[in-house]
């Protein structure tokens, strides 16, 4: 952790923002006196080749995109302190922190968080970006109320090359959001952010997501086999036609939900125009998806060959001590 006051790389550091899993983010004032976000892994990453990938596409993607609701990328500097990525910032906070702090939204709100983002999400998909970790961490509100979308580490590029990583969880994503197809391991594509994003209007409206469990392993499983309850279940108020369209966002198939952030928002603006019947809420049929079994068996395949590299690397050391 940096101090206020610190300076790095010639930026004084005005204080912590917030920071993830794996990085940490610091409000900056820069030589020229701009305010910026400067981004540095965290501690036990520093030096993981993965992680200065995952920076370069985040500066790839910063640079390649010019839109309101995503923020500028402008240099990665690097130095003693690890790689350090140099952002736009924006002052506001996390709908992740705003549902801390009121658990459901109203459907009014809701609908207009989510209109932004897929008008965002239009915008990222016709670039050919897809970014492949929204969640409500990764969605800044600003002070006007205005929707961002920031973390694009893992986002993909048409005719990028897989980001590699060390660990499980990184491979993955977060598991309370994931499609079906990225738990599978599949690349995703539009319809693995539309997902997402249904998974997070589920959660605005009624206070939680729809799969939960006592770990990650659980919650994937989930995703992947359970028919996820009726938003109106928690929230009757929820109008049927909104509960009809988030459970298309979130089909398991991806070929049975919206095609395009496009057709999901034009949907949701007019929802009240909408029939029922145009939207069936038949049940999934399950299939050619992996089970718990194996899930824990490809983790402990992973947790082996993690272990084996290691002793491999320690004896290779004591061989050339002596």
């Amino acid at each position: 952790m940096f101090e206020k006051g610190t300076a790095v790389y010639g930026y004084e550091i005005l204080g912590p923002i917030g920071s993830g899993g794996l990085s940490r983010n610091y409000k900056a004032r820069g030589p020229d006196g701009s305010i910026v976000t400067l981004k540095f892994p965290s501690l036990d990453l520093v030096g993981d080749p993965a992680t200065y990938e995952r920076f370069q596409r985040e500066l790839k993607v910063g640079k390649k995109l010019q839109h309101p609701s995503i923020p500028r990328a402008f240099l990665i500097i690097e130095g003693r302190s690890g790689p350090c990525l140099v952002m736009e910032y924006i002052e506001g906070k996390s709908l992740r922190s705003i549902l801390l702090d009121r658990k459901q939204l109203s459907l009014e709100q809701s609908l207009d968080f989510i209109g932004q983002l897929t008008e965002s999400l239009t915008y990222l998909h016709n670039n050919g970006v897809y970014h492949r970790d929204l969640k409500p961490e990764n969605i800044l509100i600003d002070l006007q109320g205005k929707v961002h979308i920031i973390d694009f580490g893992i986002a993909l590029l048409q005719a990028a090359m897989r980001v590699t990583w060390r660990n499980l969880s990184g491979a993955l994503g977060t598991p309370d959001y994931m499609a079906p197809e990225q738990i599978q391991g599949k690349r995703g594509d539009a319809r693995t952010d539309i997902y997402a994003i249904g998974i997070i209007l589920y959660e605005m409206l009624t206070g939680s997501v729809p799969f939960q469990g006592d770990n990650a392993l659980s919650v994937m499983h989930q995703h992947l086999t359970s028919t996820p309850p009726l938003p109106r279940k928690t929230n009757p108020i929820i109008p049927q036609q909104i509960e009809a369209i988030i459970m298309k966002s979130i089909r398991k198939n991806p070929k049975e939900r919206y095609q395009s952030a496009e057709a999901f928002s034009d949907d949701i603006k007019h929802y009240k125009e909408m029939e029922i019947p145009n939207l069936p809420l038949k049940k999934e049929k399950v299939g050619g998806v992996i089970t718990n079994r194996q899930i824990w068996v490809l983790s402990g395949i992973i947790g082996f060959g993690f272990l084996a590299i290691v002793a491999l690397i320690i004896i290779i050391g004591l061989l050339h001590h002596h």
